[in-house]
C-alpha cells in the first residue's frame, strides 16, 4: 500500500518507536497508518491538514453581524479575498486602517462587517500546515503504535502464563496522551 498524502506519520518513524521492528510488516503499518490518519482526521472534523493537499481555497458563509469570522480550515496563511454582500474588501495597508486582516485562525475586518445574511460572505484563502505538527505526529505514532502491538491479542483482556503469572492488558482504543492532543487540533462547531 502506498503512502497517502494525509499519513500522520510514516512507516520509519513508528518502526523507530516499535522496539524490534523488522521489515516483514512495512505493508501492515502502511495500511494501519494511512487508515488510522483518516481517523483520526474524521474524529478532528478536519478532512485534511496539509496546505498542500488543501491547495486554495474559496469558501461561502452565512454573514454573522461581526467584525471577525473563523474559516473552516486553519492555520489560515494567506487570505486572497473577502466580500460581503458581493461587495469586495481590499486588505488593510495597516493593523489600523480599514480592509480585512488574518491571523491563524480568524479573519478580521477594519471599519465593515460580515453583515448578516444567508451565504453572503465569500473568502478566498490558503490554510493548513506545511507540514504535520510534531505533537500531532507524536500522538499518532502511540496511538497507532499501540493498536499495531494489540492486534496480537484482540479480544484477550488477560493471559495466565502455567497459572504463575497473569499478564493484564490495556483495551483503551486510543491512549488518554494522544486524545489530549487529537482534542487540540479538533475543529468545534460555534
Amino acid at each position: 500500500m502506498a503512502t497517502a498524502p494525509d499519513d500522520l506519520c510514516t512507516v520509519a518513524e513508528i518502526k523507530a518507536w516499535l522496539p524490534n521492528q523488522g521489515n516483514n510488516d512495512d505493508v501492515t503499518l502502511q495500511s494501519l497508518i494511512s487508515n488510522a490518519s483518516l481517523q483520526v482526521l474524521q474524529y478532528i472534523d478536519r478532512p485534511h491538514i496539509l496546505a498542500s493537499v488543501l491547495g486554495p481555497l474559496t469558501e461561502i458563509y452565512d454573514g454573522n453581524d461581526s467584525d471577525r469570522i473563523l474559516p473552516r480550515q486553519f492555520p489560515v496563511i494567506a487570505v486572497t479575498a473577502v466580500s460581503v454582500d458581493n461587495v469586495p474588501i481590499q486588505q488593510a495597508s495597516s493593523p489600523v486602517a480599514a480592509g480585512f486582516l488574518w491571523d491563524a485562525r480568524r479573519i478580521l475586518l477594519r471599519g465593515f462587517r460580515f453583515s448578516r445574511g444567508v451565504q453572503n460572505v465569500q473568502l478566498s484563502y490558503t490554510a493548513g500546515y506545511s507540514s504535520v505538527p510534531l505533537d500531532l505526529k507524536q500522538a499518532a505514532i502511540e496511538a497507532f503504535a499501540l493498536t499495531y502491538r494489540q492486534r496480537v491479542r484482540i479480544g484477550e483482556k488477560s493471559n495466565s502464563m502455567s497459572g504463575q503469572i497473569t499478564i493484564a492488558f490495556d483495551m483503551s482504543d486510543v491512549p488518554p496522551r494522544s486524545m489530549s492532543v487529537f482534542n487540540q487540533y479538533r475543529r468545534l462547531a460555534l
